[in-house]
């Protein structure tokens, strides 16, 4: 250390000690301070002070979206609200915040990490059983290929006689296993016993193998297979936690993964298997309805067949049986049931665009209560904005006018990292085409007019937090924008977008809660209770047009047609399971 810098210090030193050596009053300047003046914190200038700051806080949270739904918590809900915060934030610092041994940087843990770094410990805490118990409405925001979890699907094939897979090259080298394209499909003629397999260098591409045959032969047997398919169908934690590598890079694994998950949908009792399996699981989950993302006319080869229906009402005919069946039983008795959403691809060409169109509404005039609505999906940031498709969109919504059918837009928009490029710019575009909700919405609230346009016109945003932060929108839940959203007062509800794809191995949406929960300590219980009781009062539970659609909203609970009695259903599901965790955890967390 230099000389002068060492006599600054002393110097330094010296008169702070000095302070202190002279006693509580100091002169500066003509004034004489002493450190009695501070005031007390009982005395009326700091109450008062801190009086003011309770107010400000409290009046900013008059402005949040859920302000309304705590106004009229029940006595049991507000106990209930005060136990899952304490539940909470014994979590935190008890289980979450541990820090990393020195040498092991890597194992540093925190509430609302990366959720594939998380979900192990997430199944172990008492918020996950509050949360995963919690009746959360509907779920609106899915994709019919990426909802059902796979170990269940590829069991079934495995199962399922005539199936057989092959892949357009052999599986020898790293590049051709993760690249390849793989088909499964049934047949209906005998197959010969290969005897060159997937795996090995004769494998002539294209060839049929027994798929039962193919699991066995491969090196580790079938649960090595399965899980080589399963490295095709769910995105790996490594890829999601790569931020430097950009959201392009991910979005071309990620939508790989669906060439894969679209043999599951392909023949019909696979199919049967994959609703049976899916609407059973939403249940278990505590979820009443649900709304997918499907379309553009897929074909479904029969049971014992090897060839599609020439029949394009099967695929939503057997859709439409399965539904009913599963209402039939005893466990889907109370499910409130299904509609889907007709997805056509924003990367396709404009002609082939309008002519999924048309699809769209002949499937809606053959299936009206099942069609509800259409969207455009896939990268957003590379497909067709909005804007490009205007010409499209408007002739759509004047053939429904003609065919007098309801298919309201319930848009994609806003999901990307930019700010003013053209998916961004989509925003604009969906409220302007009166889209009912916006699927994800990550980018509204950089924009102020938009956020009060949305409020004004009642449009909720389908928030995936899972999905955003897996496809590295958002590096973990405490940079999701959710809760800029909920604090400026747009109506926002919790979906999970692909959750069979993010690794969360389970069709519902807990998970999604859970993280939820962890990103705002404004939120708590109370908090997704609002999310869940705005997923019911944005759910298209039937054709309307846009004033009725509005006046349902505005009505909520108050109502009297069929989303006010489901609100009310909800409501008493809400207060069941307040109860349920007073009881389980009051005096736990008393």
């Amino acid at each position: 250390m230099k000389a002068h810098v060492k006599t600054s210090l002393a110097l330094g030193l010296a008169l702070t000690s000095n302070i202190f050596l002279l006693g509580p009053s100091v002169l500066v300047g003509a004034q004489s301070i002493s450190l009695d003046d501070i005031p007390s914190v009982n005395s009326s200038v700091v109450t008062n002070y801190v009086k003011a700051r309770s107010e400000y806080i409290a009046s900013e949270k008059e402005i949040r979206q859920d302000h309304a739904f705590r106004q009229k918590l029940s006595p049991v809900a507000i106990q209930a609200n005060d136990i899952v915060a304490k539940i909470r934030q014994y979590e935190i610092d008890n289980v979450w915040r541990q820090p990393a041994p020195l040498g092991e940087e890597d194992s540093e843990m925190f509430a609302g990490m990366m959720f594939p770094k998380a979900r192990a410990t997430i199944l172990e805490t008492d918020l996950w059983k509050v949360v995963s118990r919690m009746p959360k409405g509907s779920l609106l925001h899915a994709h019919l290929s990426a909802m059902q979890p796979f170990d269940v699907m590829l069991q079934a094939v495995y199962d399922t006689e005539g199936m057989v897979i092959s892949t357009s090259e052999a599986l020898t080298t790293d590049i051709a296993r993760d690249n390849a394209a793989i088909t499964m499909r049934h047949v209906n003629t005998t197959v010969e016993a290969a005897s060159v397999f997937l795996h090995e260098e004769g494998y002539v591409a294209e060839t049929e193998i027994p798929f039962k045959q193919a699991a066995e032969a491969h090196p580790g047997g079938k649960d090595a297979f399965f899980a080589y398919l399963k490295s095709r169908l769910v995105l790996a934690p490594e890829e999601s936690i790569r931020h430097d590598l950009g959201v392009d890079a991910i979005w071309r694994t990620f939508e790989s993964l669906f060439g894969v998950s679209g043999n599951f949908l392909g023949y019909e009792p696979l199919l049967r298997t994959y609703y049976r399996n899916l609407l059973s699981g939403l249940v278990d989950d505590n979820i009443s309805w649900v709304e997918i993302r499907h379309g553009w006319s897929p074909g479904l080869v029969p049971e014992g067949q090897e060839e599609d229906s020439p029949d394009l009402d099967f695929f939503w005919r057997v859709t439409v049986e399965e539904i009913a069946r599963f209402q039939a039983t005893e466990k889907g008795k109370d499910f409130w049931g299904v509609r889907f959403i007709w997805a056509d691809l924003r990367g396709l060409n404009r002609t082939l665009i309008a002519n999924n169109m048309i699809n769209a509404l002949e499937m809606k005039l053959a299936f009206p209560e099942l069609i509800s609505g259409y969207d455009l999906v896939q990268q957003e940031d590379l497909g067709a904005p909005l804007i490009e498709l205007a010409p499209e969109l408007i002739f759509f919504q004047e053939q429904a006018s003609a065919l007098n059918v309801t298919m309201p837009f319930f848009f994609h928009a806003g999901e990307t990292l930019g700010d003013g490029n053209a998916t961004d710019n989509n925003l604009f575009d969906a409220l302007l085409f009166d889209s009912r909700r916006i699927g994800h919405g990550f980018s509204l609230h950089k924009h102020p007019q938009l956020l009060k346009d949305a409020i004004a016109n009642h449009v909720m945003v389908e928030v995936c937090p899972i999905s955003s932060e897996v496809l590295r929108l958002a590096t973990d839940i405490l940079h999701h924008p959710i809760t800029a959203m909920i604090n400026h007062g747009v109506a926002t509800a919790i979906s999970n977008d692909d959750a069979s794809m993010m690794g969360q191995d389970a069709p519902g949406l807990s998970f999604d809660f859970y993280q939820v929960i962890q990103a705002s300590d404004n939120l708590g219980l109370a908090g997704l209770g609002a999310l869940a009781e705005n997923s019911v009062t944005w759910s298209n539970f039937e054709d309307q047009g846009h004033l009725e659609w509005v006046k349902d909203i505005e009505a909520g609970v108050s109502g009297n047609g069929i989303k006010a009695m489901r609100l009310q259903q909800w409501h008493e599901q809400w207060e069941s399971f307040c109860q349920w965790v007073v009881d389980e955890f009051g005096e736990q967390y008393s």
